[in-house]
């Protein structure tokens, strides 16, 4: 999603209207929704879920490290925000060559936001993942991660499936499918059987399907 979000702002034509204003709106439509596909919404979003679901349960076995996982987060709000201003100051604008200069500005910031975001996710895999590995049991991870599937709005769920789904090679979809049908119930297998089926290719869906027999 960031990349292919990097890519649309490095090559957009920012004296045209319209391209501009559609790239800033995929950016930031409604920050404050409480369901929306923006890119800043579903970032932000993915932060807050995660302090709720996740950091509550890790922070008795390691409370420094969820201390500075939560500054990361509160760093990376400060930079969403800050990106969303752009996009307003953008969209206000007519003059061409005043969307060139705020365009370029923007895919500074935007750039910035993304490279701190990757490795925030970087220092989370690394330090944040192997805690739960050894101190929760598979059935108790399974149960947390239903838990946070499960207090996400459907239509959020489905927005962030169908960037992650495509983005998986068949094999990593299988073991998500297959992982998403060992939660306990309630879980979101069905609904990401079917966001899969709508979302992948048919070739790529029937390797999937059968994978999971």
């Amino acid at each position: 999603m960031i990349y292919e979000l990097g890519l649309r702002l490095g090559i957009a034509d920012f004296t045209d209207l319209e391209e501009s204003n559609d790239v800033a709106a995929q950016l930031k439509h409604d920050l404050t929704g409480s369901v929306s596909n923006c890119i800043l919404c579903l970032l932000q979003a993915h932060s807050v879920h995660e302090e709720r679901d996740f950091f509550g349960a890790v922070r008795p076995f390691d409370p420094d490290l969820v201390g500075l996982m939560m500054a990361e987060h509160h760093e990376i709000a400060r930079r969403v925000h800050g990106v969303a201003k752009t996009c307003d100051e953008l969209l206000s604008l007519t003059p061409p060559a005043r969307r060139i200069e705020v365009g370029d500005r923007l895919t500074l910031e935007a750039n910035d936001l993304f490279a701190y975001y990757l490795a925030h996710l970087n220092n989370e895999e690394a330090t944040l993942v192997p805690i739960m590995w050894e101190r929760f049991t598979d059935e108790e991870l399974r149960s947390l991660r239903a838990r946070f599937y499960n207090q996400i709005p459907l239509p959020r769920y489905e927005e962030w499936m169908r960037w992650t789904l495509p983005a998986l090679n068949a094999n990593e979809i299988q073991v998500l499918l297959s992982g998403l049908r060992l939660d306990p119930p309630p879980n979101r297998f069905e609904d990401a059987v079917r966001i899969a089926r709508q979302t992948l290719d048919p070739t790529r869906w029937t390797v999937v399907e059968r994978l999971l027999g």
